[in-house]
């Protein structure tokens, strides 16, 4: 043991670390609301000690990561207190403290404070030579920097080098340049022979289907001279799919590669121009350079193509790319064509002919019923709309709409048994998760709650759910739920949650608070601190440039992470669609997803459509699950509000207007729904 502490480190007043953390508490109110935490003077005085001992270690030396021994020492029976010996170590990277790292190793296993170590262990090791070290804490899945490492090790010993080099292709078959650690090992492996043309060829493809087209010129080299016309020919029908037109720029010298490198760039010259993709088809169709799979692909690419741009030929194409083999959204987009022109007995004749398990899909039946409705038989659209009916989702709700019956939830509480829920929150996982919370650290309990339920029996995830709902803690109750299976308990699945913020916000700009919420519930589950790829923020996922242009003022992360703000922009934001799509939901929620300016590009040429018809045939894929889902959503959530919902029903009785029809860009259109 070191010297004392009290010797050496000066102490920190408690009042002071009280009050530190009583800030930290309020300030983490503004952004979680959630149920109290257990507290105490005495936890209060550990999180503050733990909040500052973790600041101290972080910037120590290594002598005074010593002087601090006892002090965290003295936190051993607090739940954090394991990141605090992860930061000891972190401190002393070296074969010194070797025993106590590797006993850490052990004794949290893949646990989240672990995450990384070992990795950065192993690096110290072969940084310093320490080979015995090195082969005796590696574990798969490390990354090719190490991998790479251990194989190096491991083949400088081998009787038999073969078993370690056939290791080795996996690795260099990627799409992406890999360290120069991995270059003694590659070079070991060409040097066996055991790198074909084909493995080139294939990392080739890799690097122009993810991307990479530097790693190219770099492959090219290792393949025959003969052969190398194949990695130009990749990398230019990357930037010039129009490439497949020139029929004398393929030789079908190598029928399998050219084949996929001309499936590739017509596929991809097909949702430019897919009249110039079709005319690729029939220039390479005598050939037969084509597979069966390749011929799928392409025929898809140019029937979705045709069918999103409402033209002429989609009809035919998407007959020729509906078969047997095809991908799913091949007869789904078979059937929005059919749909969009009204062509009622050809998608019954299409639906009649699917697979089974097709004509369960909820789309397709109760596309089904709608087309026997529009044929003038109601009694047998009639029955099949009310058996969708009793499912709760975005199809089930618009049959009740059309049948005139309240739609269904089948709202079952979740099953209780307090305890599995007192043992999954004695979990030191659980303890962690909350005190996390506590802190106001979201991404650390979370990282802590996934850890938790992924180590629980499936029959007890719903019980963590439970535990999570009683937390207030929402996102994490929403997607435990998901994990468990358990989805009827309608109430905690589509929580009230910061109700009265929606409700005082869409007071004063006229937006229900059902809607708001349903949109929020769709964004991000009701994470605060969520963030998507594109950079959205917070409850409602709005752009940083989003929120200034509504509130007029430079917005910052710390205001779209704030609860109460997220919902003041985002409920204004609402406002300002609603406002340009003329109060249309259905178009709002669209324009919240894909932005209005390419929803007015959707908006039919004309004449108005039948607003499930517009729903079903939006070009998004996303776009049109999100729609679906807000609506569904927005529903629930005007039940459970207590409110008299008559949305699908509006639903079913309305219809999209031409952009024509809606107001000029930032006027205001009058009316909610145009008529059918």
């Amino acid at each position: 043991m070191q010297v004392s502490s009290a010797a050496s480190v000066k102490r920190i007043p408690v009042s002071f670390l009280v009050a530190s953390l009583w800030l930290g508490v309020m300030s983490f109110a503004g952004i979680v609301q959630a149920q109290p935490t257990p507290s105490s003077p005495e936890l209060e005085l550990k999180r503050a000690q733990f909040t500052e001992l973790e600041k101290q270690l972080g910037r120590a030396s290594r002598k005074k990561v010593a002087a601090l021994e006892d002090d965290v020492a003295a936190l051993k029976d607090y739940p954090l207190y394991p990141y605090l010996l992860r930061q000891q170590i972190d401190q002393r990277m070296d074969m010194a403290h070797r025993e106590d790292i590797e006993s850490f190793l052990l004794n949290y296993h893949n646990q989240p404070f672990t995450y990384g170590l070992r990795g950065r262990w192993l690096r110290y090791l072969a940084t310093h030579g320490e080979k015995k070290a090195f082969l005796a804490n590696y574990r798969d899945g490390m990354g090719a920097t190490i991998t790479c490492q251990y194989l190096q090790y491991q083949l400088e010993d081998a009787g038999q080098p073969e078993y370690w080099l056939e290791k080795v292709e996996p690795i260099w078959l990627a799409g992406r340049s890999q360290p120069d650690e991995c270059d003694p090992v590659f070079k070991k492996w060409q040097q066996a022979r055991m790198m074909t043309g084909d493995m080139v060829l294939g990392r080739i493809e890799k690097a122009a289907l993810t991307g990479n087209p530097k790693l190219i010129p770099y492959l090219k080299l290792k393949l025959p001279a003969k052969e190398q016309y194949l990695a130009d020919l990749w990398q230019r029908i990357r930037t010039s799919s129009s490439l497949v037109l020139k029929k004398s720029q393929f030789p079908l010298k190598n029928k399998e590669t050219e084949g996929k490198i001309l499936a590739y760039g017509m596929e991809k010259l097909a949702w430019r121009d897919a009249g110039d993709a079709i005319k690729a088809w029939y220039l390479w169709q005598p050939a037969d350079v084509l597979t069966h799979q390749q011929q799928l692909d392409v025929t898809r690419a140019i029937a979705l193509s045709l069918a999103i741009d409402d033209k002429p030929e989609a009809d035919e194409w998407l007959k020729r790319a509906d078969v047997s083999g095809a991908a799913d959204d091949v007869k789904r987009w078979h059937m929005s064509y059919l749909l969009r022109h009204e062509k009622w007995q050809d998608v019954l004749d299409l639906i009649a002919a699917a697979p089974e398990y097709v004509q369960q899909d909820e789309a397709y039946r109760y596309w089904q019923a709608r087309s026997l409705e529009a044929m003038g038989l109601p009694e047998q659209a009639g029955i099949r709309y009310r058996e969708l009916a009793q499912e709760r989702n975005y199809y089930g709700f618009m049959a009740s709409a059309r049948v005139n019956e309240k739609p269904s939830l089948k709202h079952i509480a979740t099953p209780r048994s307090d305890e599995n829920m007192q043992m999954i929150a004695e979990r030191p996982a659980a303890k962690r998760a909350q005190e996390f919370l506590a802190l106001g650290r979201l991404i650390d309990a979370r990282r802590e709650w996934r850890y938790l339920v992924n180590s629980l029996d499936t029959s007890q995830v719903k019980d963590a759910a439970l535990l999570a709902s009683e937390w207030g803690w929402f996102d994490q109750a929403i997607i435990s739920f998901t994990q468990s299976g358990f989805l009827d308990d309608v109430e905690k699945r589509f929580p009230m949650a910061y109700a009265e913020q929606f409700d005082d916000v869409g007071r004063a700009y006229d937006i229900q608070p059902a809607f708001a919420m349903a949109i929020a519930r769709r964004e991000s589950s009701f994470m605060v601190d969520a963030v998507s790829p594109a950079g959205a923020r917070g409850l409602m996922q709005l752009m940083p440039g989003t929120a200034g242009y509504i509130a007029e003022k430079r917005v910052s992360t710390d205001e779209l992470f704030d609860a109460g703000q997220n919902v003041q922009f985002g409920v204004q934001y609402l406002r300002y669609l609603m406002d340009k799509m003329g109060d249309n939901p259905v178009l709002v929620s669209a324009s919240y997803n894909a932005g209005w300016r390419r929803v007015m590009e959707w908006l039919p040429a004309g004449k108005n459509v039948e607003t499930d018809i517009w729903i079903e045939t939006i070009p998004y894929k996303e776009t049109r699950s999100y729609v679906k889902a807000v609506m569904a959503y927005r529903y629930i959530y005007e039940h459970q509000l207590g409110e008299s919902s008559g949305l699908f029903e509006q639903l079913a009785k309305s219809a999209i207007p031409p952009a024509t029809d809606l107001s000029s860009p930032g006027g205001r259109a009058g009316g909610t729904y145009a008529p059918k």
